[in-house]
């Protein structure tokens, strides 16, 4: 078929202005925003460490301040800049115009209030067996509670954290179960969710994965407090009953060696962290909590001491780092009747410096008429205990025994302004002689995703993009997530 000259003019202008609109340039990688670097002062790209089975907010990289103390790691050190610029070299523009600019800033290092806005899981327990301490009815399970295969028994110590190998990019939510009765015939074992959001939807989006269920078992009075992944090693502290604890590893997942009892420990139950050099355990200790740093080996206690007294029986920490703080989490009530302690510390004090908020949450908090969590004999009279938490895009999620539970909260902190401004400027340069001829006006880049429209329309041979972060608050710096034009 033959179509008039109009007809193809027609449909030129048309995919031109298609093509127009499209986006020149995003930048949301730590590799984007390193190869468009032309040049930068007191700011840095960083990216998600995984510290404890929490990733940070950065994703895979974001621009900041840097940190005041340069030489020191990211979690080492809390105070940022006041002030820097970063600028990209010149990008080809071939004759098109700009019209738009698209971007993400969020408050990294806010203060967040971990007793605010916590809503629980609908399809509450995520998990449960058939011996879980509380009565197997539809008051206590719902059509999402995933039913533990034989062997069963009351999942408990759950641990969550990004796998490895097979299950790379998954979340994997570790716990022991005990058919029979405490402490014996321990398994260990884990169920796979490709991402956490669902619970968001009362959807569970958790399943075992039947050919690595049990994970390992039986055995006697050793059942893993704690799991945690480091470059590709798996470790378990178990909270062997007979005063010892021993340290497991595992470079698949499946296999694990036990190398043997940590010596030197002070107090049980232990909870593992690593601060990017160091191992260390934060254990209970009656109402208090402990640290005990490892030796090269994990074998030996090289120091130790008391950090937190939280008034009541503690244990079950759980230690990450996110957001320009480390955070704990841990068992806070009469033994047995658990509620859910919290505390955090800068980067400079860990492991001490703990500031104690006391039952930020627990089976009355909040309260949206489960009775499947409520300490009593309708419910499974045990309290909320053990938390552990993982953080996926801007919501933390926090995961309780017994049996296992889930809740959610919704960092709206990070998109609130205290003092924060990110600034940018588009130059062009028309001629192709690397200097700028046109720009436009200096435009704040709100908290948040936004775009913005630009003052003037550009044309010429090539441009560049220029930022300027700033921060009121030392604590804190502005974080540009992503930045797309158009």
């Amino acid at each position: 078929m033959k179509y008039p000259g109009y007809f193809y003019i027609v449909l030129f202008l048309i995919l031109a202005a298609c093509s127009d609109k499209k986006s020149v340039l995003t930048i949301d990688t730590q590799d984007d925003w390193t190869q468009k670097t032309a040049r930068s002062e007191n700011v840095s790209i960083e990216k998600s460490t995984d510290l404890n089975g929490v990733e940070d907010l950065m994703g895979n990289g974001g621009l900041m301040l840097t940190k005041k103390e340069v030489g020191k790691p990211f979690q080492k050190t809390t105070e940022f800049s006041a002030s820097g610029t970063w600028s990209s070299g010149w990008q080809s523009l071939n004759g098109r115009s700009l019209r738009s600019v698209e971007s993400e800033v969020i408050n990294y290092g806010n203060p967040i209030d971990m007793r605010a806005d916590w809503v629980k899981f609908s399809g509450n327990p995520v998990l449960s067996g058939e011996n879980t301490l509380l009565p197997l009815n539809r008051k206590n399970i719902t059509d999402q509670t995933i039913l533990l295969p034989s062997p069963g028994g009351v999942p408990q110590d759950q641990s969550i954290l990004k796998g490895t190998g097979q299950w790379k990019g998954k979340w994997l939510l570790f716990f022991n179960h005990t058919p029979d009765k405490w402490p014996n015939d321990y398994y260990w074992s884990f169920a796979v969710a490709d991402s956490l959001t669902p619970l968001k939807k009362g959807q569970n989006p958790f399943y075992i994965d039947t050919t690595a269920f049990p994970l390992y078992g039986p055995i006697d009075g050793q059942a893993p407090n704690d799991w945690l992944e480091v470059d590709g090693t798996f470790y378990a502290p178990d909270e062997t009953h007979d005063g010892e604890s021993h340290m497991w590893l595992s470079k698949d997942i499946i296999n694990w060696t036990d190398l043997g009892p940590v010596t030197g420990i002070l107090g049980g139950d232990p909870g593992m962290v690593y601060d990017g050099k160091d191992f260390f355990l934060f254990n209970e200790n009656g109402d208090y909590l402990t640290y005990n740093q490892l030796d090269k080996n994990l074998t030996d206690v090289i120091k130790g001491d008391t950090v937190l007294h939280v008034g009541d029986h503690t244990g079950d920490p759980d230690i990450g780092f996110f957001n320009n703080q480390w955070h704990m989490f841990f068992d806070d009530g009469e033994h047995l009747h658990y509620n859910i302690g919290y505390a955090a510390t800068s980067a400079e004090r860990f492991p001490y410096g703990w500031q104690l908020e006391n039952d930020i949450y627990g089976p009355y908090n909040p309260d949206q008429g489960q009775t499947w969590d409520n300490d009593n004999k309708e419910g499974n009279d045990f309290g909320t205990g053990d938390a552990d938490i993982a953080l996926e895009d801007n919501t933390l999620y926090l995961f309780t025994e017994r049996p296992i539970g889930a809740a959610y909260r919704d960092l709206k902190e990070i998109y609130e302004n205290t003092g924060q401004s990110v600034q940018l400027k588009v130059e062009v340069d028309q001629n192709g002689d690397n200097t700028a001829d046109d720009s436009t006006d200096w435009m704040e880049l709100t908290m948040g995703s936004h775009s913005i429209d630009l003052d003037k329309k550009l044309k010429g041979k090539q441009y560049r993009l220029l930022l300027k972060l700033s921060s009121n608050d030392h604590n804190t710096s502005p974080l540009v997530r992503y930045v797309t034009i158009k």
